[in-house]
């Protein structure tokens, strides 16, 4: 008996697609796909930050909507401009608002109800800790000078060395003082915890505000981004000039400008040469 082919054995499988939806816009993806290159600008040619971000987003969008239907002229006429990369302006000026926030969010000082939870965590756990070293120490399980030394001093960074050295004390000494106190070995990686964070982000009385070193860093990457894009952005001023001569202000602005107000006179743009015609 001949058997009859199922329904499902005459349809053909229908293979799934294995390709993923395109990723949305990101700045964070914008920002990793110049940061490479601006990192090898050398020093002389990183420029500091001064305008506003959001002016100098602006004004490369309205660059680039001015000189966008001129592509092909561009490319006919001047044949040594790079239209191309001039087309990557926008995602350019997307990187440098990724990166101005990373400085910001890296500049900015812990909020103060966060660091006073944790002072509050941390002094609750010191003066316990502390009260029992001192019992151990009239009963000389542990250094009474090195007890002294952590009761000793005041205010909000010495609180958080306490913390520090408290847990170096407990860990020191843990054999002479196992069992003999209420504190888990979680709560004394916890009190250290607590002195090592709070110790990054409280100052020393008299001494200077430190800046972290995530801060400098996201700082240089903001500078770096700025200035790739300043580079670039020139040549987006040159073929502005080159299509639009006097009007360049209005059409392609430089990045910090601002509507309304106009640039101080400068210097004339020089025109870039046109190739050469083919003699017949």
């Amino acid at each position: 008996m001949t058997k009859k082919p199922t329904s499902k054995s005459l349809s053909p499988k229908t293979p799934h697609p294995t390709t993923s939806a395109a990723s949305p816009p990101s700045l964070k993806n914008s920002f990793d796909a110049f940061l490479a290159e601006a990192n090898l600008l050398p020093k002389e040619k990183v420029v500091p930050l001064k305008v506003d971000v959001n002016l100098v987003f602006a004004n490369v969008q309205q660059g680039i909507l001015s000189v966008q239907p001129q592509l092909t002229r561009l490319r006919s006429e001047l044949p040594m401009l790079n239209v191309d990369g001039l087309m990557k302006l926008p995602r350019l000026a997307e990187a440098l608002l990724y990166a101005h926030g990373e400085a910001i969010r890296h500049s900015q000082p812990v909020k103060r109800a966060e660091m006073e939870a944790k002072l509050g965590e941390l002094q609750s756990l010191r003066e316990s800790m502390l009260l029992q070293a001192e019992v151990f120490a009239l009963v000389g399980l542990v250094p009474e000078a090195r007890v002294a030394q952590i009761r000793a001093g005041k205010g909000l960074f010495d609180a958080a060395q306490d913390g520090v050295a408290l847990a170096d004390l407990y860990g020191a000494y843990r054999g002479q003082i196992a069992g003999k106190h209420p504190f888990s070995d979680a709560q004394i990686a916890r009190v250290a915890e607590l002195g090592h964070a709070l110790m990054k982000v409280i100052t020393p009385e008299g001494a200077r505000a430190s800046v972290s070193s995530a801060a400098v860093k996201a700082m240089d990457e903001r500078d770096r981004i700025y200035s790739l894009l300043l580079l670039r952005h020139g040549e987006l001023r040159r073929a502005g000039y080159y299509l639009f001569g006097d009007e360049i202000d209005e059409k392609v602005p430089t990045l910090g400008a601002r509507a309304g107000k106009r640039r101080e006179p400068e210097a004339p743009l020089p025109t870039p040469a046109a190739p050469e015609q083919p003699a017949p």
